[in-house]
């Protein structure tokens, strides 16, 4: 499969901004400092885009629909061997780095005496990445509830490429927007019925149905046409990037009022998100002069290290104001936790992927190469 450069930059992007939005909310004084700057007559908040840079696990969502879909698209055939092949690669992926970390956190946490006790069955939970949502326990790092969806989309992807095969493209995508779509629905019918007044953003994307149509923007890029002109790719980019700026501050704006309730946003916001995307992906999928720098080689070794960020740096901010405490709330000492957070962060997340994540893609590489191989002969 082809290997872009520019799309790796974006995944050690979407780290950082995960990483930063975590900062601004464990350690927020820099951000509040920052909120209402005077320029120009008027107030600027120089914060926004780290505010929301949860949606960094979009990227990762639309990436992961994307660059996978297009190995199995691309594959000559599609047979249990090679269904199976597929999903070992990403199991090797997903679980030796959250295996490693728990086995170090775990025991490190319960001798500091920052926890109690250890129950089994969330211990369990944590290592199969069981989500309490089909009847697990609560992950002990935050960021873990995205691996479950990503896990689910990999079970799924080969047979949505097989019903593609069958049924067209097409109704494919419009099948899994509908599934999205009247999953969260019935949801948000759910909370109402029992006169909760307000629906968690966490309720309608713990699953995967939830989330089905973020993935599948993704998937949808697979088709994006790539002849288009130089001028032409500029203006889509050009507009892309405007709506993207602006559906941020409409989400911001409905969190401050109080519309994220409203029945369209709980709906579509997340779907329309997504749609901007992967628009932005399949314009970079060629490259544009101006945009050279996502596939400089310190964005695409962030990219290397994205899995190892995503992981660490989470922990490494909870248990910092626990091991250390101090003032941490001042403006210095936000300053000093984010400084802190990516010294020990990424050597964490180099380790991660020098000792465990890449050499055992290789592993499964090398061993599925050598099978292909013996069948063959």
């Amino acid at each position: 499969m082809q290997f872009y450069p520019a799309l790796h930059g974006m995944r050690g992007l979407a780290a950082l901004a995960v990483l930063l939005f975590h900062w601004r909310g464990s350690f927020p004084k820099v951000s509040m400092d920052l909120k209402e700057v005077p320029f120009l007559g008027t107030t600027w908040d120089l914060f926004l885009f780290i505010d929301l840079g949860w949606n960094g696990v979009h990227w990762f969502f639309v990436l992961s629909g994307f660059l996978l879909a297009s190995q199995l698209l691309h594959a000559s055939q599609l047979d249990g061997q090679a269904i199976g092949r597929f999903w070992q690669r990403r199991l090797v992926r997903i679980y030796p780095a959250v295996w490693l970390q728990l086995s170090l956190l775990l025991p490190f946490t319960l001798m500091m005496g920052l926890v109690a006790s250890l129950e089994f069955k969330q211990v369990l939970a944590n290592y199969l990445l069981w989500p309490a949502a089909l009847g697990g326990a609560p992950f002990y790092n935050g960021v873990y509830w995205t691996l479950p969806l990503e896990l689910s989309f990999y079970l799924l992807l080969p047979f949505i490429v097989l019903l593609q095969r069958r049924i067209g493209f097409w109704p494919v995508l419009a099948l899994a927007v509908l599934i999205t779509v009247a999953w969260r629905l019935n949801i948000i019918w759910e909370y109402q019925a029992s006169n909760t007044a307000r629906v968690p953003a966490s309720v309608l994307r713990d699953l995967l149905p939830g989330m089905l149509a973020v993935f599948m923007a993704g998937y949808a890029v697979t088709r994006f046409p790539q002849d288009l002109g130089t001028r032409t790719r500029y203006a889509w980019l050009a507009g892309a990037l405007a709506i993207y700026v602006a559906w941020h501050l409409l989400v911001r704006h409905a969190l401050k009022t109080g519309l994220d309730q409203n029945l369209w946003m709980l709906l579509f916001w997340e779907i329309g998100l997504a749609a901007i995307i992967a628009l932005i992906i399949g314009l970079l999928l060629q490259p544009l002069r101006g945009f050279g720098w996502l596939a400089w080689r310190p964005l695409t070794w962030l990219g290397d290290l994205s899995y190892g960020i995503y992981l660490w740096h989470f922990p490494v901010l909870r248990l910092l104001p626990r091991l250390f405490p101090g003032d941490w709330h001042s403006t210095s000492g936000s300053l000093l936790a984010l400084a802190i957070c990516i010294v020990v962060t990424v050597p964490l997340a180099m380790a991660s992927y020098h000792w465990v994540e890449r050499p055992l893609m290789d592993l499964v590489a090398r061993r599925q190469r050598h099978r292909r191989t013996l069948h063959t002969t």
